[in-house]
């Protein structure tokens, strides 16, 4: 018997796996932006490639949702972010 519901998760991305400064990691192109990610020790690059959609899209539901609250997600409330704060390696969203 086949399952008749099939889920669209990953529909609009296009995954690689590329190798980068020492580490095996997955790549991910959609919706006009790039994110990346290390594939974690025994994990299967399709597993990375769910963890790493499955975190901008609560990512984005989050900013949706503050938007629709007309709150600020982009400032926290104990002041203006720093440098240390956020540092660029840990970025899922890769600009450039």
């Amino acid at each position: 018997m086949n399952n008749p519901f099939r889920l669209r998760w990953l529909q609009g991305w296009t995954f690689q796996v590329v190798l980068m400064e020492g580490h095996v990691q997955v790549e991910a192109h959609g919706f006009g932006i790039c994110l990346r990610t290390a594939v974690m020790p025994g994990e299967s690059p399709q597993a990375a490639a769910d963890r790493l959609v499955l975190s901008e899209d609560r990512r984005r539901r989050a900013l949706h949702n503050a938007w629709l609250r007309g709150q600020d997600m982009a400032q926290p409330k104990g002041g203006s972010p720093t440098k240390d704060d956020a540092p660029a390696s840990n970025s899922l969203v890769v600009v450039g």
